[in-house]
């Protein structure tokens, strides 16, 4: 079985916990580590949870053939560039961790201290890499674009199966841009339902209305690309968002969680007051006398509820005062025999 929740740096992950928020450096650093270091400042800034890249050698993963291979070798950073850049995360209490597209990359990563590892959609059905990534028993973050339920689960239980639970699931939609219609974001609770897991979205669109609406439907973790400005050379920056846009859906997620509340059905601080002021009681509608006895017509409803509930109603009808009760004043049970 998974768990409901996980934990990352000391920041629990799962229902009731503030929701994760992940900036998506990605390959937005273009390969050159002083812009990376200043997505992590941004991010940082911005108030995110955490900040993730991309780890790979080229060569592991695609082939020279491939038509995006000149992308992945230009953007490619080193494995010692990796081990400053989580130092340097680390120096300004940034959570940094990132996605491996091979085993030695995920070697690499293990050996420098990441926290937890991401899986990218792209490698959900890649079960060497996660069953080696499952086995070094730290957090796992799956995101779940392209699949179909069947993988997804073969996925969880290859983590399963060699002993690590700490699993999430985010959902996402592998299309860059994704727009707001493709989003289909209720499969976050089916997820939900059938592995008993945190569950977020990966968002690989322009909206922020869709992250919105994630967390109203209760994702735990949010992960977004992110740019240090949109106009700069890249295959995502122009859907990635910028940092003044970064903090301002973190700022407007946190309101979120506040309107959300806790869920317990019970009154607000603000409604303490209302419950006495705005509720109502029985009343007397006309002066009733002692030994009196009650009925419909000498009997209201109204504001405040200083006497005897309404629901009451029926059951002091028939019965007799023991004092008398001047009109528009409250009956309270000490006043009927």
């Amino acid at each position: 079985m998974t768990t409901p929740f996980i934990e990352i740096d000391g920041k629990k992950i799962g229902p009731g916990y503030p929701t994760y928020f992940v900036a998506e450096g990605g390959l937005n650093h273009n390969g050159d580590i002083k812009l990376a270091k200043k997505l992590v400042d941004e991010a940082k800034d911005s108030g995110a949870s955490a900040i993730k890249f991309q780890t790979y050698k080229t060569e592991s993963f695609v082939r020279k053939s491939n038509m995006y291979f000149p992308n992945f070798k230009g953007a490619e950073l080193t494995y010692d560039e990796f081990g400053e850049l989580k130092d340097y995360a680390k120096s300004v209490d940034l959570t940094f961790f990132s996605a491996p597209f091979d085993i030695e990359s995920a070697e690499h990563l293990k050996k420098i201290g990441v926290p937890c590892f991401k899986i990218a959609s792209s490698d959900l059905i890649n079960m060497p890499l996660i069953q080696h990534v499952a086995k070094m028993n730290l957090p796992m973050i799956i995101s779940t674009g392209l699949s179909i339920m069947k993988e997804v689960e073969e996925a969880v239980n290859h983590c399963l199966y060699e002993g690590n639970d700490k699993i999430s699931l985010l959902h996402c939609i592998a299309h860059y841009p994704t727009s707001p219609e493709e989003a289909n974001l209720d499969a976050m609770n089916i997820m939900r339902d059938k592995f008993q897991c945190p569950v977020g979205y990966s968002d690989n669109g322009e909206s922020t209305l869709v992250d919105h609406v994630a967390v109203s439907l209760g994702a735990n973790i949010i992960e977004k690309h992110f740019t240090l400005d949109k106009k700069m050379d890249g295959p995502d920056q122009f859907f990635s968002i910028d940092p003044s846009g970064l903090k301002k859906l973190i700022s407007e997620i946190r309101q979120i969680e506040k309107i959300k509340g806790d869920g317990k059905k019970i009154p607000r601080p603000s409604e303490i007051e209302g419950r006495y002021s705005i509720r109502t009681a029985i009343t007397a509608n006309s002066t009733i006398l002692e030994g009196q006895t009650l009925t419909s017509d000498v009997l209201g409803i109204k504001r405040p509820a200083e006497g005897i509930e309404p629901k009451f109603l029926k059951h002091i009808i028939g019965k007799k005062t023991n004092k008398e009760i001047q009109i528009d004043t409250a009956i309270h049970w000490a006043d009927i025999i």
